[in-house]
């Protein structure tokens, strides 16, 4: 009885620590962004699809989207056609802190000049109540570089 309750311990200790484990890491992303213009240097609009369960996870979804592919993919066709950041799976595991911080608490949104949905909240078939929205979202590209070079995730621009 006393090795069945060890074991039980043992178990739960063990998933309790994989909870608490950094969340951003292997986290699935749409790569549903799309260039819309650059209005003025350093800032970009693009057109961003998220997906939740209501319309806020949604939205959010869509904004969170919109800067990974820009960190971890980059946007063809614009001055960002390669990715601010080269390895992800490298980034999220030395800079989870910083990561987290980005995209668990909302830090991304000091780098959105604006956000305004472009589609209704659509329900998507075969689902269990997800639902699917596309978000016009505004960056300003410069301010999130300039950030990802002191906090040491990308080197200097022309180093």
């Amino acid at each position: 009885m006393k090795k069945n309750k060890n074991l039980i311990l043992a178990v739960l200790f063990i998933l309790g620590l994989y909870s608490c484990s950094p969340k951003i890491t292997n986290q699935p992303y749409s790569g549903e962004v799309n260039f819309l213009y650059k209005e003025a240097q350093g800032t970009i609009a693009v057109k961003s699809t998220g997906y939740g369960k209501s319309q806020l996870e949604a939205v959010t979804d869509a904004q969170k989207n919109a800067f990974k592919v820009l960190l971890f993919k980059g946007l063809p066709g614009t001055e960002l056609n390669v990715p601010l950041i080269d390895n992800e799976n490298e980034a999220t595991s030395k800079h989870s802190t910083y990561l987290n911080k980005l995209f668990d608490e909302g830090y991304y949104k000091t780098f959105m000049m604006s956000s305004t949905e472009s589609s209704n909240l659509i329900k998507m078939e075969g689902t269990k109540g997800t639902k699917k929205i596309s978000v016009d979202v505004k960056i300003n590209y410069n301010s999130l570089r300039k950030d990802l070079e002191q906090n040491q995730l990308i080197r200097k621009f022309g180093y």
